[in-house]
């Protein structure tokens, strides 16, 4: 990423363009494949482990964006939960003739069941058409995260990446039903929005404010995730605008080094 570009956590045209994790049209065609839009050069990598097929890899440094090696996968979708930014999807190109299938990590309640009917949503959340849903599984090794599949037209197989919550059309037409304050903004420190309300409401007023006290930015993702989801918090509590509002500081991620290391830079200063 260009220096002074800043994340909004919707990959753009560009990001996509320069992952190493995105599939040829060749490899789609073939056949299930994983799509990993991961743009964050982030110390990440249980993608890597979570592949039995050597389709995947981070290496060294851990900063690595992930890489795909479209020839080794399968298409068993065993990664797509196991990502903890919710950045890998599986598409099945052949569903049908005229029909392509979308995989994708859903953490909500309720669950939907096979042969429901749905709202197809894009990267940033907006409606592209409705879909039906095909699969909804969680083996074990996903750890609470189901993996829904849903049916769609072919054309949108690059756009579709979710569905609409299935409880959203009930919240819209009774309000006094939404439960907002528990949901999850900060997902890698599970910090929640009531949470962060407290936070402001004790007199952060900056993203940074907001850190310190609850730890929302501190996970795997630095923030990449949830950074935006804050400020939004902060300015629908204190009447800021989103520009008025100070991003969070950032800094190189930290990482380990063992005692012999340290043992031989001493002994060579000496």
């Amino acid at each position: 990423m260009a220096e002074g570009v800043r994340f909004t956590g919707i990959p753009s045209a560009e990001e996509l363009a320069a992952a190493t994790g995105i599939p040829s049209e060749e490899r789609l065609k073939q056949g299930r494949v994983a799509v990993i839009e991961c743009v964050q050069e982030i110390p990440c990598n249980p993608c890597e482990s979570a592949c039995k097929f050597g389709a995947i890899t981070v290496g060294k440094p851990i900063t690595n964006l992930p890489c795909l090696h479209e020839e080794k996968c399968v298409g068993c979708g065993r990664c797509v939960a196991m990502c903890p930014g919710q950045a890998i999807f599986l598409l099945n190109y052949n569903y049908s003739e005229t029909e392509a299938e979308v995989s994708f990590p859903y953490e909500y309640l309720p669950v939907p069941e096979k042969g429901d009917v749905v709202k197809a949503v894009g990267r940033d959340g907006q409606y592209v058409c409705d879909g039906v849903v095909t699969s909804v599984v969680m083996p074990e090794a996903y750890k609470n995260t189901h993996v829904v599949s849903i049916a769609i037209p072919k054309e949108y197989i690059n756009t579709v990446r979710s569905m609409k919550h299935s409880a959203d059309a009930d919240e819209a037409e009774a309000p006094a039903k939404k439960d907002t304050a528990s949901r999850l903004v900060c997902r890698c420190m599970e910090v929640t929005r009531e949470d962060i309300e407290a936070a402001i409401a004790a007199g952060a007023t900056t993203v940074d404010g907001v850190k310190r006290m609850t730890h929302a930015g501190m996970g795997l993702c630095q923030g990449k995730t949830c950074e935006r989801l804050v400020a939004r918090i902060i300015s629908e509590k204190t009447g800021l605008s989103m520009a008025e509002i100070i991003p969070a500081t950032k800094r190189a991620p930290v990482r380990p080094i063992s005692m012999g290391v340290m043992a031989d830079a001493a002994e060579q200063q000496n």
